[in-house]
């Protein structure tokens, strides 16, 4: 399928939707049948993919039109996209308008509704993905793209809780929209190697995320001012201090730091470890440096402390990380033994 073919598909009328057309108002009898659960003291629809999400890495659908969506949720995580127009959604509870671009992902358990798709180009993508895929494409695959990527996790996923969203206003990166159409025509029209593919583009479409968050990230969604700080010593890791930091940013060096501690659950000490390490874990992979100017590129003047914070991360030393790397590649010169 390419992308002509795929807006054809998308913006053709579904039988689903002519029924809407000629029963407005009215909730589809599939909602007749669906298990409603308890969630909050309150009782929500109740959606289960365990048929769709069997075998599959995600389940994609475009949202009917002409109809609306009541509350329910989810076990699973779920990936909203305007394709084009518009649509209004309330999540926890809270009425948000989505145009063209925005993307919304919601953790499970996080009640949520959809005003009626009043018109005909108002066209909404709606992806379901088991946890586990998410990890697999975000967390595995993402774990050494930096504290930022970090704090988009903690945002959607590491919590107790699992009732949070994030929403980017992706309206201006075209790659975005491009790696959902390359999304839309593998799921659609499946080729050989469609696993794969489904993996790669949705990791690179998640990559192009945290990419962007910095200016993408809705900001009433996360603490509006604790983005910046985190890009700020993702950047200058290796040389920033907390009080040249706390003075950039115009505050007080305790206020930063308590400031820190409470939203990330981590010390200004701590966040710019996690980068360094992060930072230094890429270089082993990709670059020939000796692990004693490794340590020194990325900021730390004393190589026991570095053995000593890699091994806390990563269990291993960093010649064992190397070495794994290497082997994980494939490289032939990299299997011969030592």
């Amino acid at each position: 399928m390419d992308i002509k073919k795929l807006e054809e598909y998308l913006y053709t009328e579904t039988e689903s939707e002519k029924w809407h057309l000629s029963h407005p108002g009215k909730l589809s009898h599939f909602y007749d049948t669906l298990e409603k659960r308890t969630h909050n003291d309150k009782e929500y629809y109740y959606f289960d993919f365990k048929n769709t999400l069997k075998t599959e890495l995600c389940g994609i659908v475009r949202e009917s039109r002409y109809t609306f969506i009541p509350p329910h949720f989810h076990k699973d995580m779920e990936l909203n996209y305007i394709y084009h127009g518009e649509c209004t959604f309330i999540i926890n509870g809270k009425e948000i308008l989505m145009k063209q671009g925005d993307l919304c992902i919601l953790d499970s358990n996080v009640v949520h509704s959809a005003i009626s798709l009043k018109k005909t180009d108002d066209i909404v993508i709606n992806i379901v993905f088991r946890k586990s895929f998410f990890d697999y494409v975000f967390l595995n695959r993402m774990s050494n793209q930096g504290i930022v990527s970090s704090f988009l996790l903690d945002a959607i996923s590491r919590n107790q809780a699992h009732d949070r969203y994030i929403l980017f206003h992706t309206a201006e990166y075209s790659r975005i929209h491009s790696l959902i159409q390359f999304l839309l025509c593998e799921y659609f029209a499946p080729g050989n190697c469609y696993h794969e593919l489904m993996r790669l583009y949705s990791a690179a479409l998640f990559t192009e995320l945290s990419n962007t968050s910095y200016h993408s990230l809705d900001k009433n969604t996360v603490q509006n001012k604790l983005l910046p700080i985190l890009k700020y010593i993702e950047t200058n890791y290796n040389t920033c201090t907390l009080s040249e930091t706390a003075e950039y940013f115009g505050y007080n060096a305790n206020y930063l730091s308590n400031y820190l501690k409470k939203e990330t659950g981590k010390s200004f000490v701590q966040i710019k470890t996690t980068q360094q390490i992060t930072e230094s874990s890429a270089l082993l992979t990709m670059s020939d440096l000796s692990i004693n100017e490794i340590a020194a590129q990325t900021g730390f003047s004393n190589i026991t402390h570095f053995y000593k914070k890699f091994g806390e991360t990563y269990h291993m030393t960093p010649g064992e990380y190397r070495n794994s790397a290497k082997i994980f590649s494939g490289s032939k010169e990299d299997l011969t033994p030592h």
